[in-house]
């Protein structure tokens, strides 16, 4: 019997939220103060949506699409603390 995942959800030191849509190779990263925070996307020089608040013009989060396709390296790892290993270097874009 084999088992798929769509989705993959977790936290990254406490500060932000990710989810990974699996099928449609979609990260979206977003810091979890501001998870309620109104937020304008734009996409910026890199092909990365910015999620920023509406109101000051701060980063709140990153959606990439094709993030697999784009940062990874053959298959998708089996491993979920490999898969977040790869997301925090765009993690620390983020918290900066």
């Amino acid at each position: 019997m084999a088992t798929t995942t769509d989705t993959l959800e977790g936290t990254i030191n406490g500060a932000l939220s990710y989810h990974y849509d699996v099928s449609n190779d979609v990260l979206y990263l977003r810091l979890i103060a501001d998870m309620e925070t109104a937020a304008l996307g734009e996409e910026n020089d890199e092909g990365l949506i910015e999620l920023r608040d509406e109101q000051t013009g701060r980063l709140l989060g990153i959606t990439v699409v094709n993030w697999w396709k784009r940062f990874g390296r053959g298959d998708l790892p089996d491993s979920i603390r490999e898969i977040q290993q790869r997301i925090e270097p765009l993690a620390s874009k983020l918290a900066a």
